[in-house]
């Protein structure tokens, strides 16, 4: 059982940081998306690094002060996420839980989607 739990944690990890990255790349102009990792590196870097890495997509594809604030505050964002995802998980059990996230239509991109937006 503690091996599902830590692969349930590094998959919510693993998942709300490529949300943020897939979500955030298609918002960045022509340029920014040249200057960012390709998908073999992104996702060497996410699987790596997450949530670590979204830091320095943020530094990557905008080079700035303000680019690397945005970094940290997606990864308060996801660690926060994550932490209600556990409560959420730890309240329900595995069972319930599961079924809460097979249940949603997009799965954990709607549930990052709207984080960002209140970001």
């Amino acid at each position: 059982m503690e091996i599902l739990e830590l692969v349930l944690h590094a998959a919510l990890t693993m998942g709300l940081t490529y949300a943020f990255v897939h979500i955030d790349r298609t918002r960045l102009s022509s340029i920014q998306r040249q200057r960012g990792w390709n998908t073999a590196t992104t996702g060497a870097a996410i699987f790596t690094f997450s949530p670590l890495c979204i830091i320095a997509h943020f530094w990557v594809t905008r080079r700035s002060l303000s680019g690397l604030a945005q970094g940290f505050v997606a990864l308060t964002t996801i660690l926060i996420a994550h932490l209600a995802l556990s409560a959420l998980y730890d309240t329900v059990g595995l069972g319930w839980f599961l079924f809460f996230l097979a249940a949603q239509p997009l799965g954990l991109g709607l549930l990052a989607a709207m984080l960002i937006a209140l970001a």
